[in-house]
């Protein structure tokens, strides 16, 4: 967990870097992160994939809708909620989007009752993502390729 942790922040934390954050050798937080990308908590960014497998059992997306001078505020007290992945803001109209994690539909039901003071809600469950195995050379080109006019370069 304290590698996690201290990849959440940077992943481009290097492996003596993190050794001395989290009191282990080199060789020992190379093995664990080589543990945690086999079994895809990790990918090879050290970005985290599957926080179900960190215990977190459900994902969705809430939308806050919020006065538009409350909402710059508001992003700010909700980046350094535990639950809070990302906020989007929407249309300038003052709506939120979160990315969320709770443990379970308990955990999810009473974080979002703290966010109804704040504005009307919406929430969305996530029960499975898929990401695109495109690099991000075959994205622009297939895109260089549909634009057609050079814009996008590969």
């Amino acid at each position: 967990m304290a590698i996690l942790s201290a990849l959440s922040t940077n992943t481009r934390l290097t492996t003596v870097d993190l050794a001395s954050m989290v009191y282990l050798s080199r060789t020992a937080v190379s093995r664990r992160i080589s543990a945690l990308k086999r079994v895809r908590v990790l990918n090879d960014a050290a970005e985290v994939l599957n926080y179900e497998l960190l215990g977190f059992a459900v994902r969705a997306v809430v939308e806050i809708k919020s006065p538009s001078q409350a909402a710059a505020a508001l992003r700010k007290h909700l980046l350094v909620q535990p639950e809070v992945l990302t906020v989007a803001v929407i249309g300038g109209d003052g709506l939120l989007s979160l990315d969320v994690i709770a443990v379970d539909m308990d955990h999810l039901h009473s974080f979002i009752h703290t966010l109804q003071d704040n504005g009307e809600t919406s929430t969305k469950i996530i029960f499975a993502e898929d990401k695109s195995q495109l690099t991000l050379v075959q994205r622009m080109r297939m895109l260089n390729e549909h634009v057609g006019n050079g814009l996008v370069r590969a």
